[in-house]
């Protein structure tokens, strides 16, 4: 079939793109969030399972913190890809989903409705959050050089605690569809219980020791 052949192509394409990525944004991330957004779709919504597949390869793509800032020059570059391998009608709604797909392009949708965009972001924000959400944030923190966490205000704007604060405990309250929230809501409490000892291991008497 054509869509397996592109599908074939595309994943090699992803894969040899994202090669420099930090292991937080990698191929492995790319694929967990591949299969969260099949079985979103077929819960939600059962939109075309190929331009879901294609969508969630190419949905960080363009992410701005390694396209260098040019994202609508990248999301050219993949509308050109897919137009040269027979996916031209996967086209708007892939390029869609890679520009609306990040925390920071919320709510930047003009009210649109788009099943496919709403599918793929469930399936990013959930891989945001749990325990491997934990494990990313503190991957891209020593990734950026960040510190953990600093009682002094002004030093923990930075830290990756204070990134829980600004992003991540509010993913679970943004999830788009049924599916998303339901699997969003034991990921949440994991959150909160490891902040929850986090901080209590901080703030433990037995720093006087020290």
């Amino acid at each position: 079939m054509i869509e397996i052949t592109s599908l074939d192509k595309a994943e090699k394409f992803v894969r040899e793109r994202v090669k420099g990525f930090d292991s937080g944004h990698d191929w492995w991330h790319i694929m967990r969030v591949r299969r969260l957004a099949r079985y979103i779709n077929e819960t939600e919504f059962s939109e075309d399972p190929y331009l879901v597949d294609t969508a969630a390869l190419f949905h960080d793509f363009a992410d701005s913190k390694f396209s260098g800032g040019n994202q609508e020059e990248t999301i050219e570059l993949v509308r050109q890809f897919l137009k040269e391998n027979g996916m031209d009608n996967f086209i708007n709604g892939v390029s869609n989903t890679m520009k609306y797909i990040s925390f920071s392009s919320r709510g930047k949708t003009g009210g649109m409705r788009d099943n496919l965009l709403l599918v793929v972001q469930d399936a990013d924000r959930l891989d945001a959050i749990g325990a491997i959400g934990i494990a990313r944030a503190f991957n891209y923190g020593g990734y950026r050089n960040n510190i953990i966490y600093s009682p002094v205000v002004d030093e923990n704007k930075n830290s990756t605690i204070n990134h829980f604060y600004e992003k991540l405990l509010l993913l679970s309250s943004m999830m788009n569809t049924e599916t998303g929230k339901r699997l969003a809501f034991e990921r949440h409490q994991f959150l909160e219980l490891f902040l929850k000892q986090f901080h209590n291991e901080w703030n433990s008497d037995t720093f006087n020791l020290f």
